[in-house]
């Protein structure tokens, strides 16, 4: 088995960073060094691994730039084989790290693996994977514990949370890493995206559980007009740099009736407006990242659009049961 290291993303998050640091160094397996990459935390974080925890490598970002910016910081220090993302709010289990690298040592193709995710608050499975509609709209995959799809052992994906999330050293490296421009939000859905087109897989294997409180450290660094242009303007650069122009032509009247939608039955309009349009102000810089990501990419949309969710009807009841259903379900 090669080494691990895990990246712990965290913000001022005192009150559980001990319970997630645990749930790491329960783990069966032991060959791995521990990252934290702090994003300016104001409160005893920082406090509490060091007095705690010392065995841990501390990135203490000064600048408050996001999780993206950051995880890339240990991609950079580090060059063991592959690299575990856990969020401070994710406690993995203790055979989490075994399993995962067995799995990836065993079939060479898997560039990016995830588990099973239950909710810390209902018990109920939080994610199988990451479902994409071709309007932009993107969701977890959740469902009851009896349910069918919670006896599936393991899919491929087009992605999965990185809540918990493992992947490559070399194809993180390769495709260049997060998009450090992203900061928060759908940063999970471009790097798997990324992975495929890169030619590897992404896999959901149900061995790998973990539980994951979803959204503290989001929830009180961000505000909610800031969740939704970022929501907005990450969707957008996601689909603009990852899709074929042939399909983003297929694609564009979907995408214009989702933003409709949105400014009718979401708030604040103005921050939804204007990360739509943010992406269009910054089109050279988006442009450059379609020529980086067409140096590694291997297979044409056509092998990744079978992922997506056909069903608008589907989406439709989603935003209707849940105002917020265009915001990526994550940490």
């Amino acid at each position: 088995m090669g080494k691990v290291s895990i990246v712990v993303a965290t913000r001022n998050n005192e009150a559980i960073i001990k319970k997630c640091l645990d749930h790491i160094y329960a783990q069966k397996f032991k060959d791995f060094t521990c990252y934290v990459v702090d994003d300016g935390s104001t409160d005893q974080t920082l406090k509490i691994i060091k007095q705690e925890y010392p065995k841990t490598k501390i990135i203490e970002c000064k600048e408050s730039l996001g999780p993206s910016h950051n995880r890339n910081l240990a991609l950079k220090d580090s060059s063991d084989e592959f690299f575990a993302f856990v969020d401070s709010d994710a406690f993995i289990d203790k055979c989490w790290l075994e399993k995962a690298i067995t799995k990836m040592e065993t079939d060479k193709t898997i560039g990016l693996i995830g588990g099973k995710v239950y909710d810390y608050h209902t018990k109920k499975i939080q994610s199988i994977g990451g479902q994409t509609h071709f309007g932009g709209t993107v969701w977890l995959e959740d469902c009851p514990l009896n349910d069918e799809r919670a006896k599936i052992k393991e899919k491929f994906c087009h992605w999965l949370p990185s809540s918990t999330f493992m992947i490559r050293a070399h194809v993180a490296k390769d495709i260049g890493g997060f998009d450090s421009d992203y900061g928060y939000l759908y940063e999970d859905i471009d790097i798997s995206w990324r992975v495929w087109l890169a030619g590897h897989t992404v896999l959901y294997f149900s061995a790998l559980e973990s539980v994951h409180m979803m959204s503290v450290t989001a929830s009180s660094s961000y505000s909610d007009s800031k969740r939704q242009f970022m929501s907005k303007r990450n969707k957008a650069v996601t689909f603009l740099k990852n899709l074929e122009w042939i399909t983003l032509i297929r694609f564009f009247p979907v995408f214009f009736a989702v933003l409709l939608v949105e400014l009718i039955i979401l708030k604040p309009k103005g921050a939804i407006l204007m990360g739509n349009i943010d992406p269009f102000l910054n089109l050279k810089k988006i442009l450059q990242k379609r020529k980086e990501i067409k140096k590694f990419r291997k297979i044409r949309d056509k092998e990744i659009l079978p992922f997506f969710v056909t069903d608008h009807w589907k989406v439709i009841k989603r935003c209707i049961g849940d105002n917020y259903a265009f915001l990526p379900r994550r940490n």
